[in-house]
Protein backbone atom coordinates (compact mmCIF):
# COMPACT_ATOMS: atom_id res chain seq x y z
CA UNK A 1 0.00 0.00 0.00
CA UNK A 2 1.46 3.33 -1.14
CA UNK A 3 0.93 6.09 1.39
CA UNK A 4 3.70 8.48 0.44
CA UNK A 5 1.75 10.74 -1.93
CA UNK A 6 -1.30 10.75 0.38
CA UNK A 7 0.84 11.92 3.31
CA UNK A 8 2.22 14.73 1.23
CA UNK A 9 -1.29 15.80 0.13
CA UNK A 10 -2.62 15.78 3.73
CA UNK A 11 0.39 17.75 4.95
CA UNK A 12 -0.07 20.35 2.20
CA UNK A 13 -3.78 20.68 3.00
CA UNK A 14 -3.02 21.17 6.69
CA UNK A 15 -0.45 23.85 5.95
CA UNK A 16 -2.89 25.74 3.71
CA UNK A 17 -5.63 25.62 6.31
CA UNK A 18 -3.28 26.86 8.98
CA UNK A 19 -2.07 29.68 6.77
CA UNK A 20 -5.59 30.88 6.13
CA UNK A 21 -6.48 30.71 9.85
CA UNK A 22 -3.34 32.56 10.82
CA UNK A 23 -3.95 35.26 8.25
CA UNK A 24 -7.41 35.87 9.75
CA UNK A 25 -6.11 36.18 13.29
CA UNK A 26 -3.12 38.26 12.31
CA UNK A 27 -5.23 40.79 10.35
CA UNK A 28 -8.60 40.91 12.06
CA UNK A 29 -9.46 44.26 10.51
CA UNK A 30 -10.18 42.63 7.17
CA UNK A 31 -12.67 40.20 8.65
CA UNK A 32 -14.20 42.56 11.22
CA UNK A 33 -14.63 45.51 8.89
CA UNK A 34 -17.70 43.88 7.40
CA UNK A 35 -19.48 42.87 10.58
CA UNK A 36 -18.20 44.99 13.50
CA UNK A 37 -20.64 47.70 14.69
CA UNK A 38 -19.63 51.31 14.36
CA UNK A 39 -19.04 53.06 17.65
CA UNK A 40 -20.27 56.70 17.59
CA UNK A 41 -21.18 57.40 21.19
CA UNK A 42 -19.80 60.90 21.23
CA UNK A 43 -22.22 62.08 18.57
CA UNK A 44 -25.25 60.80 20.48
CA UNK A 45 -25.78 57.76 18.27
CA UNK A 46 -26.17 54.09 19.12
CA UNK A 47 -23.55 51.38 18.44
CA UNK A 48 -25.19 50.71 15.08
CA UNK A 49 -24.81 54.31 13.94
CA UNK A 50 -28.55 55.13 14.21
CA UNK A 51 -29.25 58.43 16.07
CA UNK A 52 -30.79 57.76 19.45
CA UNK A 53 -34.02 59.63 20.36
CA UNK A 54 -33.44 62.72 22.44
CA UNK A 55 -35.66 62.77 25.55
CA UNK A 56 -37.91 65.83 25.72
CA UNK A 57 -37.92 67.56 29.06
CA UNK A 58 -41.33 68.90 30.08
CA UNK A 59 -41.20 72.22 31.81
CA UNK A 60 -44.21 72.88 34.00
CA UNK A 61 -45.21 76.47 34.58
CA UNK A 62 -45.39 77.36 38.26
CA UNK A 63 -48.90 77.94 39.47
CA UNK A 64 -49.83 81.59 39.73
CA UNK A 65 -50.38 82.67 43.31
CA UNK A 66 -54.01 83.36 44.18
CA UNK A 67 -54.49 87.04 44.92
CA UNK A 68 -55.95 87.60 48.33
CA UNK A 69 -58.90 89.98 48.54
CA UNK A 70 -58.41 93.21 50.41
CA UNK A 71 -60.41 94.15 53.49
CA UNK A 72 -62.46 96.53 51.37
CA UNK A 73 -63.25 93.86 48.76
CA UNK A 74 -64.33 91.37 51.41
CA UNK A 75 -66.57 93.97 53.01
CA UNK A 76 -67.99 94.89 49.59
CA UNK A 77 -68.96 91.26 48.96
CA UNK A 78 -70.81 91.24 52.26
CA UNK A 79 -72.65 94.48 51.47
CA UNK A 80 -73.72 93.20 48.05
CA UNK A 81 -74.91 89.87 49.46
CA UNK A 82 -76.87 91.68 52.17
CA UNK A 83 -78.54 94.03 49.67
CA UNK A 84 -79.51 91.07 47.46
CA UNK A 85 -81.39 89.54 50.36
CA UNK A 86 -83.98 92.30 49.85
CA UNK A 87 -84.63 91.58 46.16
CA UNK A 88 -88.33 91.92 45.42
CA UNK A 89 -89.11 94.21 48.38
CA UNK A 90 -91.48 96.96 47.24
CA UNK A 91 -90.59 100.63 46.91
CA UNK A 92 -91.49 102.97 49.74
CA UNK A 93 -90.47 106.62 49.91
CA UNK A 94 -88.25 107.19 52.94
CA UNK A 95 -88.24 103.45 53.72
CA UNK A 96 -85.26 101.70 55.31
CA UNK A 97 -86.80 98.34 56.31
CA UNK A 98 -88.16 95.20 54.70
CA UNK A 99 -91.53 96.90 54.67
CA UNK A 100 -90.17 99.01 51.79
CA UNK A 101 -87.14 100.97 50.57
CA UNK A 102 -86.33 103.97 48.52
CA UNK A 103 -83.00 103.98 46.64
CA UNK A 104 -80.90 105.71 49.30
CA UNK A 105 -82.66 103.78 52.09
CA UNK A 106 -81.42 100.47 50.63
CA UNK A 107 -77.87 101.86 50.45
CA UNK A 108 -78.08 103.28 53.96
CA UNK A 109 -79.21 99.96 55.51
CA UNK A 110 -76.82 97.75 53.49
CA UNK A 111 -73.74 99.71 54.62
CA UNK A 112 -74.78 100.59 58.17
CA UNK A 113 -75.45 96.89 58.85
CA UNK A 114 -71.66 96.40 58.61
CA UNK A 115 -70.75 99.50 60.60
CA UNK A 116 -70.12 101.75 57.59
CA UNK A 117 -71.86 105.09 57.98
CA UNK A 118 -73.34 106.77 54.92
CA UNK A 119 -75.74 109.74 54.87
CA UNK A 120 -79.42 109.12 54.37
CA UNK A 121 -80.11 110.79 50.99
CA UNK A 122 -78.65 110.04 47.56
CA UNK A 123 -77.28 113.56 47.07
CA UNK A 124 -75.58 113.44 50.49
CA UNK A 125 -74.17 109.99 49.71
CA UNK A 126 -72.71 111.39 46.51
CA UNK A 127 -71.00 114.22 48.39
CA UNK A 128 -69.65 111.86 51.08
CA UNK A 129 -68.18 109.29 48.70
CA UNK A 130 -64.82 109.31 46.95
CA UNK A 131 -65.02 110.10 43.22
CA UNK A 132 -63.81 107.26 40.97
CA UNK A 133 -63.69 106.69 37.21
CA UNK A 134 -65.86 104.11 35.48
CA UNK A 135 -62.70 102.07 34.74
CA UNK A 136 -62.06 101.78 38.50
CA UNK A 137 -65.47 100.63 39.70
CA UNK A 138 -65.86 97.36 41.56
CA UNK A 139 -68.64 95.62 43.50
CA UNK A 140 -69.70 97.67 46.51
CA UNK A 141 -69.16 101.04 44.80
CA UNK A 142 -72.07 103.40 44.21
CA UNK A 143 -73.50 104.63 40.91
CA UNK A 144 -75.31 107.97 40.96
CA UNK A 145 -77.95 109.19 38.55
CA UNK A 146 -80.27 112.12 37.95
CA UNK A 147 -83.80 111.74 39.09
CA UNK A 148 -86.74 112.12 36.73
CA UNK A 149 -85.28 115.24 35.17
CA UNK A 150 -81.91 115.05 33.41
CA UNK A 151 -79.47 117.61 34.77
CA UNK A 152 -76.68 117.97 37.31
CA UNK A 153 -78.58 117.04 40.43
CA UNK A 154 -78.25 113.57 41.95
CA UNK A 155 -81.64 111.98 42.52
CA UNK A 156 -80.95 108.23 42.44
CA UNK A 157 -78.30 105.81 43.71
CA UNK A 158 -77.51 102.12 43.18
CA UNK A 159 -74.97 99.61 44.55
CA UNK A 160 -72.73 98.00 41.91
CA UNK A 161 -72.80 94.20 42.13
CA UNK A 162 -70.69 93.14 39.12
CA UNK A 163 -68.43 94.78 36.55
CA UNK A 164 -66.55 93.68 33.44
CA UNK A 165 -63.92 96.41 33.75
CA UNK A 166 -64.93 97.89 30.40
CA UNK A 167 -67.80 100.16 31.39
CA UNK A 168 -70.51 97.55 31.78
CA UNK A 169 -71.84 96.64 35.20
CA UNK A 170 -74.81 95.34 37.17
CA UNK A 171 -76.40 97.24 40.03
CA UNK A 172 -78.99 96.64 42.71
CA UNK A 173 -81.33 99.47 43.59
CA UNK A 174 -84.86 100.31 44.72
CA UNK A 175 -87.02 101.50 41.84
CA UNK A 176 -90.42 103.15 42.05
CA UNK A 177 -92.09 100.77 39.63
CA UNK A 178 -90.54 97.41 40.52
CA UNK A 179 -89.02 97.75 43.98
CA UNK A 180 -85.59 96.29 44.79
CA UNK A 181 -84.12 94.75 41.66
CA UNK A 182 -80.92 94.26 39.64
CA UNK A 183 -80.35 96.13 36.38
CA UNK A 184 -77.58 95.96 33.79
CA UNK A 185 -75.87 99.14 32.63
CA UNK A 186 -75.86 100.51 29.94
CA UNK A 187 -78.89 98.47 28.87
CA UNK A 188 -82.13 100.35 28.41
CA UNK A 189 -82.71 103.99 27.61
CA UNK A 190 -83.56 105.41 31.03
CA UNK A 191 -80.36 105.26 33.11
CA UNK A 192 -77.48 105.81 30.61
CA UNK A 193 -78.31 109.47 29.89
CA UNK A 194 -78.89 110.11 33.59
CA UNK A 195 -75.54 108.80 34.84
CA UNK A 196 -73.76 111.40 36.99
CA UNK A 197 -70.76 109.46 38.31
CA UNK A 198 -69.43 106.89 40.73
CA UNK A 199 -68.40 106.95 44.37
CA UNK A 200 -66.62 104.70 46.88
CA UNK A 201 -67.30 104.62 50.60
CA UNK A 202 -65.47 101.41 51.51
CA UNK A 203 -61.74 101.16 52.24
CA UNK A 204 -59.39 100.06 49.48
Amino acid sequence: MRTGPIKYLLAAAFLCTGAVSCSIFKNPSRADSRTAPVHMKKSGKTDTGVPSPVPVKRTEKPASPVRQKTEGEILADSVVTFAKSYLGVKYRSGGTTRAGFDCSGLVYLSFSHFGVFVPRTSSSQYMASKRIDISEIRPGDLAFFNGRHIGNNVGHVAIITETDGKGKFKMIHATVQRGVMIDSFPEGSYYPPRLVGFGRVLPE
